[in-house]
C-alpha cells in the first residue's frame, strides 16, 4: 500500500522477493525524499531486538538509548529498488526494532555508486540525538548539470534516523559558498564538532578538487554551523589556501580538504578544525609531502587568524634515517587527548610513508597546545616503534585508518591504527590493527595491542584481501564505560560469495582496563542481506564524528 506522511512517499514491501530476506526481517517499509532533485531512499526491515539503555559517553546515537548505533557504507550489489541505489549506508541500531537502508538514486546523466563514500556524525541541532552526514562526492548537481558532489543531513530522534527531516546541501544550496562545477568533490571529506563553542556541531566539508580561479585541483573546505533546527547554510564559510588566513598558496594537485578532524587542540571552549591536503608539494619535494594546517575555533566560528601548519618534509628528521620519507601526510586524521592534559592531540597517518620500504607507513603525533602545529615537537609511531606489534613491510599501509578514544579507562585517549596492507604470512592484505596507548608522557609502543583475523577469538581467518584494519572506530558498543572498537575488513568473502565480490564484515572489541578485549561474534554484509539489497564490500566506511582513511 502507498501512503503519503509529512511530504513522504511511504511503499510497504513484503518480505519474500528475489533475494532472500535475513531469518528475522518479516517485513520493510520504503520511503523517498527529494531535495534539490536528488532522490534519496530508505528501507526500514524490521528485526527481533531488546531494548537496552547505556551509560557513558557516545558518538554515534541515533536513538538517544546511551547506547551508539552502527553505520557502515557498503555497494548495493544485488538489488531490487524501485530506483536504481547510487551506493548504500546500513544503520544497524543497538535496541531498536529494525535496520535502516539507506540510498540515493542513480540520476539519469549517470555517475558513480558513491553514497556513503563518506560519513560523519554530530548533533547538529543540540536535542540530544546524533544525526547522520553522508555525502556523495560525483552526486549530479540538477541546477547546474555537473557531477559536483552533495551532503545529506540525517536527523536522530527517539525512533533513529527521520528521512522526512532529511536535509541536503551542495555548492547549488543558496547560502553555500562557491559554485558547483564539475569535479569538484563536494563532500569527500566530512568531520563533525562544535567550532564556535554553542552547544551544537557544526560541519566541516572537504572539495578537494574545487578550481580556486583557475588552479585546477586546488581543493577548498567549506564550514555549515548548527542551530535549532540544525544545519544552516546561514553565515557558512569557504576556506581555501589562497586566503590569507590559511598558510601555503592554492596549487593544482594540491587537494586541500581531503581529510578533515575537529577536536579541542587547546583547553578552550572551542572545538578547532585540522585540514589535511596530503598531495601538497607531492611533484615539487623529494624530502616528503602532504600538509596540514590547523584553524582554530571562536566564538564566530573558524578563526582567520593564528593558523599553523606543517609538511610531510618538514617531517624527515623526526624519522631519524637518511633512507625515509613521510609521503602524503594527512591520508587520515584525528583529534584525542592522549596524555589527560584537557588539550587534543593532532594525530595523522601516512600510510605512503617510506621508512625505508614504500607504503610501510607511520602515524604522526602533534600535541596539544595553544601554540599550535610544529615539526619540532612530533613523534612519529610504525612498525618499526618499540613496542608496536608487527613487522614494517612494503604494502603495510600502517596508519589507513585512525580512531581515538579512552578504551582503557585512565581518562587518555588511546589511538587504533589500520594497517589494511599488512600480510599476514604469504596472505596479502589481509590487514591487521595496532592500539596504541595514552599515557601521562603521550602516545607511547609500551603495551601496544595488535589483532589480527588469525588471532585466537577474532572472527573469521585471515585470508588474501580482506583488508581487516579498512575502518576503525572507538565507540560507546555496551552501553558503558570504557569505550569500545569496531573494526571491518571490507574484502572479507563469505560463503556464499562470488570470488571477488567480499560482502565485507565488521568485528567488535570490547575495551577494559588492559586494552582491547576480541569479541567472537561479527556479521557481514551477507548477514545484513534482505529482499531488496544485498550489500557487498560492507565497512568501506564508519560513521564518527571525524572522518579520516582510505576508501575501499
Amino acid at each position: 500500500m502507498r501512503r503519503s506522511i509529512a511530504g513522504v512517499s511511504m511503499l510497504a514491501v513484503a518480505a519474500g522477493m528475489a533475494i532472500s530476506a535475513p531469518a528475522q526481517a518479516a517485513a520493510s517499509d520504503y520511503w523517498t525524499v527529494t531535495r534539490d532533485g536528488v532522490v534519496l531512499q530508505q528501507y526500514r526491515v524490521a528485526k527481533t531486538a531488546t531494548p537496552q539503555t547505556g551509560t557513558g559517553p557516545t558518538r554515534s546515537d541515533f536513538d538517544g538509548d546511551g547506547i551508539d548505533d552502527i553505520a557502515a557504507s557498503a555497494d548495493p550489489f544485488e538489488h531490487d529498488m524501485p530506483q536504481s541505489p547510487a551506493g548504500l549506508v546500513v544503520v544497524r541500531y543497538s535496541s531498536a526494532p529494525y535496520v535502516d537502508y539507506y540510498a540515493t538514486a542513480v540520476s539519469p546523466a549517470g555517475g558513480c555508486v558513491c553514497f556513503g563514500e563518506v560519513l560523519a556524525v554530530g548533533d547538529f541541532n543540540g536535542d540530544g540525538y546524533d544525526d547522520l552526514a553522508a555525502s556523495e562526492a560525483q552526486e549530479y548537481d540538477q541546477s547546474a548539470k555537473v557531477h559536483a558532489g552533495g551532503v545529506w543531513v540525517i536527523p536522530g530522534s527517539s525512533t533513529g534516523l527521520r528521512i522526512d527531516s532529511a536535509k541536503h546541501f551542495s555548492q547549488s544550496t543558496a547560502g553555500v559558498p562557491g559554485a558547483a562545477e564539475e569535479g569538484d568533490f563536494f563532500g569527500s571529506a566530512l568531520a563533525a564538532g562544535d567550532l564556535n563553542g554553542d552547544g551544537r556541531d557544526d560541519l566541516a566539508i572537504g572539495a578537494y578538487g574545487e578550481a580556486i580561479g583557475s588552479v585546477k585541483e586546488a581543493g577548498a573546505v567549506t564550514v555549515l554551523y548548527g542551530g535549532t533546527a540544525g544545519l544552516t547554510a546561514t553565515g557558512a564559510q569557504q576556506l581555501h589556501q589562497d586566503q590569507a588566513a590559511v598558510p601555503g598558496s592554492a596549487e593544482r594537485g594540491d587537494n586541500f580538504g581531503w581529510t578533515l578532524a575537529i577536536g579541542k587542540v587547546n583547553n578552550n571552549k572551542y572545538a578547532d578544525l585540522v585540514i589535511g591536503a596530503p598531495q601538497e608539494n607531492k611533484s615539487t619535494s623529494p624530502t616528503g609531502s602532504g600538509m596540514l594546517t590547523l584553524m582554530w575555533g571562536s566564538a564566530s566560528g573558524v578563526k582567520l587568524s593564528g593558523a599553523t601548519s606543517v609538511t610531510g618534509a618538514a617531517l624527515r628528521s623526526a624519522t631519524g634515517r637518511s633512507d625515509s620519507y613521510v609521503w602524503d601526510v594527512g591520508m587520515s586524521l584525528a583529534i584525542g587527548d592522549v596524555n589527560g592534559d584537557g588539550s587534543g592531540e593532532v594525530i595523522a597517518g601516512a600510510p605512503y610513508a617510506q621508512i625505508p620500504h614504500g607504503n610501510e607507513g607511520v602515524v604522526a603525533v602533534f600535541p596539544g597546545n595553544s601554540a599550535g602545529l610544529s615539526s619540532s615537537a612530533v613523534k612519529l609511531f610504525s612498525q618499526r616503534t618499540a613496542g608496536v606489534p608487527g613487522s614494517p613491510e612494503a604494502g603495510d599501509l600502517f596508519g589507513a585508518a585512525l580512531a581515538v578514544g579512552d578504551v582503557t579507562g585512565d581518562g587518555r585517549a588511546d589511538v587504533l591504527v589500520g594497517a589494511p596492507g599488512e600480510a599476514i604470512g604469504t596472505k596479502v592484505e589481509a590487514g591487521t590493527v595496532v592500539l596504541l596507548k595514552g599515557s601521562g608522557s603521550g602516545l607511547t609502543g609500551s603495551g601496544a595491542q595488535g589483532f589480527d583475523q588469525d588471532h585466537a577469538v577474532v572472527p573469521g581467518g585471515a585470508e588474501r584481501g580482506d583488508r581487516f584494519g579498512g575502518a576503525v572506530a572507538i565507540l560507546n558498543l555496551d552501553g558503558k564505560g570504557p569505550l569500545d572498537a569496531l573494526v571491518t575488513s571490507p574484502g572479507e568473502e563469505v560463503s556464499g560469495d562470488q570470488s571477488g565480490f567480499g560482502s565485507g564484515s565488521a568485528a567488535q572489541f570490547h575495551g577494559g582496563s588492559g586494552g582491547l578485549v576480541p569479541l567472537s561474534t561479527s556479521w557481514s554484509g551477507l548477514s545484513l542481506r534482505t529482499e531488496f539489497v544485498w550489500p557487498k564490500w560492507y565497512g568501506r566506511r564508519l560513521a564518527t564524528p571525524q572522518s579520516g582513511g582510505l576508501y575501499y
